[in-house]
């Protein structure tokens, strides 16, 4: 019996030691997304035909006018030096590089078919054209993409996409008009003060990848299409749509 119970706690210790020496699993790895983003107001629009919230602002009213910006790799900060150093945990920076936000070359972006049957319309002005790669995280971890980044100040504001059962899209842009609204009467000195009109476009819908959504406002209009980027661990799998 002495015997046996040895052999058989020799066995447990063994099988214990082979669990300690096994490596630990590589995390999940996390799905990344390309996001492009066009943005164009609608030229016929006239502000005094309905009622917006409207606010005095320093935005150059003309702004709204202007080629639709495009950025390069020189609209963002110089590169790290320290980037160049050998990662000190390969694990660690895989994952950061997984979380990083990199802004798409204009090379890159993929609805430039769509930008040019905008920009040849008269009906339309196209205020941005922009594009980045970025993690498919839970609301509570995602951080919205300011298109001030690119270089966009009209509209301003965020576009958010965060992934939860199903990937979800939200925007907060303000967009300043051209024109200028009718200023209402009253006694307070400011009749002859003229009121650049704003427009803010807030929304969240769930998306699915590789769709084009369109989101509509009197004033402006959003395109929006995720793309999923194909996994890096030669399983080809793709992330969630």
């Amino acid at each position: 019996m002495r015997g046996i119970l040895t052999f058989v706690a020799a066995s447990i210790a063994c099988a214990i030691g082979a669990q300690a020496q096994a490596p630990a699993a590589d995390p999940a790895p996390i799905p990344r997304y390309e996001v492009e983003v066009i943005v164009f107001a609608h030229r016929d629009f006239d502000p005094n035909e309905e009622r917006f919230d409207q606010a005095l602002n320093g935005l150059d009213a003309s702004a709204a006018l202007r080629e639709a910006p495009v950025f390069d790799d020189t609209t963002f900060a110089p590169p790290d030096p320290l980037a160049a150093l050998p990662p000190l945990d390969p694990l660690a920076d895989a994952r950061a590089e997984a979380l990083r936000v990199r802004p798409l070359r204009p090379d890159e972006l993929k609805l430039g078919t769509e930008y040019r049957k905008i920009k040849a319309l008269s009906a339309y002005v196209p205020l941005a054209h922009v594009g980045w790669v970025q993690p498919g995280l839970p609301e509570a971890d995602s951080v919205p993409v300011d298109l001030g980044t690119f270089g966009v100040f009209n509209p301003r504001g965020t576009v958010r996409v965060h992934l939860a059962r199903f990937l979800h899209i939200t925007l907060d842009l303000t967009y300043q008009g051209t024109g200028a609204a009718t200023p209402s009467g009253g006694n307070d000195g400011l009749d002859e003060i003229a009121v650049a009109p704003q427009y803010r476009m807030e929304a969240t819908r769930n998306a699915r990848s590789n769709e084009l959504h369109y989101f509509d406002h009197p004033a402006f209009g959003v395109l929006v299409r995720i793309t999923p980027v194909p996994m890096q661990d030669g399983s080809g799998r793709r992330p969630a749509a």
